[in-house]
């Protein structure tokens, strides 16, 4: 892995050593800064832990109206996530999920989207 050095001489000066860093090195590094986020699923609801403990609850149903309604009033993306996120779990799980790292946000919506996808793609219960 790359070596951070400090030399202290009139002015401080960081050195890095570019010339060595690997593939390896980055997946190593990225790994080491993973965010740790988890989930459960109850009944009808997707319940996130962020890596601080912080949990939030959003149900796994939302209409095509509301859809609509987030494309229609919110032309940016960013926007539309965000109103999503109060939509289906209100100002509490809006401030949870904008309070943390983007990184670890990312995490767990990525997570939320792929639970609500499979829930979507579930077989249908035979008659």
């Amino acid at each position: 892995m790359a070596a951070r050095t400090t030399k202290t001489a009139a002015a401080e000066v960081e050195e890095y050593d570019f010339d060595s860093w690997t593939e390896d090195d980055e997946t190593k590094a990225i790994e080491a800064i993973r965010p740790d986020v988890r989930y459960v699923i109850v009944e009808r609801t997707f319940v996130g832990r962020f890596g601080d403990g912080e949990i939030v609850k959003l149900p796994l149903s939302i209409s095509l109206n509301d859809i609509d309604r987030l494309s229609a009033e919110f032309p940016n993306p960013v926007d539309q996530v965000k109103e999503l996120l109060r939509t289906m779990g209100g100002d509490a799980a809006l401030e949870v999920f904008t309070s943390h790292d983007l990184a670890e946000t990312m995490v767990l919506a990525e997570k939320f989207f792929s639970v609500f996808s499979r829930i979507a793609g579930a077989s249908l219960p035979e008659s």
